[in-house]
């Protein structure tokens, strides 16, 4: 998704270097399915763990609309400026889901927050090849997450400056089976452009966790699937790993019984061919000792 400023934040995202391994962070019911299937989850962005990741973009955007109603930098017109304030309740029910991973494999905040004592695995993949899959054959992005605040006001600019794009703007139309443009194909090519982006933007107190994130374009409903959440029903398609070629590493999160849990993950591995003469796996136990957890 380009942006017509080649020296703004998200040009600059998208030519950050990526790091030699992605690891995601999951419990043995997660691990499993990922090796059985293949697959992981994209989660629709509105019903993320934590949800307040949303409203912190949508609270910048809305700030930066506000600057530019009063004179401030204004780049917009009045009326796009009002079209993007309607963008803004739109955006609930824009489709895209994004899969969370990060630089480091092995780090005690997040086997505290994503796994349980003796059931946490962290699955490393060959991050360059995952991008290149992505490149060749999807419409998805890998970017890093941004968390200093100057950063989050930056993007907000960006996206109201330059979003949406013609790119955008056909996709609206193409979905509302319009001939020609229309005021509601600039809404709703905005709330897509803020769906795409908003999951970009941490608070400075996961900064140690170097989050990436893996966001799709906008998908349908028809190819959503549906699992049970604390609250409602929580919608996530699934995205293909292509594990033979970019699955490299599993650290086997702190238990009381590391050999045993190693064994098992091994021959997981063999079950599903992902291990042998043509694929080498690392399976390695956490350095950090189970009394810390």
């Amino acid at each position: 998704m380009p942006t017509k400023n080649n020296h703004g934040l998200i040009s600059e995202l998208a030519r950050v270097s990526i790091p030699d391994v992605l690891f995601h962070y999951t419990t043995s019911a997660g691990m499993v399915g990922i090796l059985e299937t293949g697959n992981i989850w994209t989660t629709k962005i509105q019903y993320t763990n934590d949800h307040t990741e949303l409203r912190l973009a949508l609270n910048y955007i809305r700030n930066e609309i506000d600057f530019q109603r009063q004179g401030i930098g204004k780049t917009r017109t009045d009326e796009e400026l009002e079209g993007m304030c309607r963008a803004l309740d739109g955006v609930q029910t824009v489709n895209v889901g994004v899969a969370s991973f990060t630089e480091i494999g092995d780090q005690l905040g997040q086997w505290r927050g994503y796994c349980e004592i003796g059931d946490g695995y962290s699955l490393g993949f060959d991050a360059a090849k995952l991008q290149d899959k992505l490149r060749k054959r999807y419409s998805y992005h890998l970017f890093p997450c941004i968390y200093e605040v100057e950063q989050h006001k930056r993007l907000a600019k960006e996206l109201i400056d330059h979003y949406p794009t013609k790119h955008l703007l056909d996709i609206a139309k193409r979905a509302r089976h319009a001939s020609r443009g229309d005021p509601y194909d600039f809404e709703i090519a905005f709330s897509s452009a803020i769906v795409f982006f908003a999951p970009l933007i941490k608070t400075e107190n996961f900064k140690e966790e170097k989050e990436w994130r893996l966001i799709s374009p906008i998908l349908s409903y028809a190819e959503a699937h549906f699992r049970r959440g604390n609250h409602s029903l929580i919608p996530y398609w699934e995205f293909d790993l292509d594990l033979e070629n970019t699955l490299k590493q599993i650290v086997v999160g702190p238990t009381p019984e590391p050999a045993l849990s190693s064994l098992a993950v091994r021959g997981l591995l063999l079950k599903k061919s992902l291990l042998g003469f043509s694929q080498e796996v690392e399976i390695s136990p956490s350095k950090i000792p189970i009394r810390e957890i």
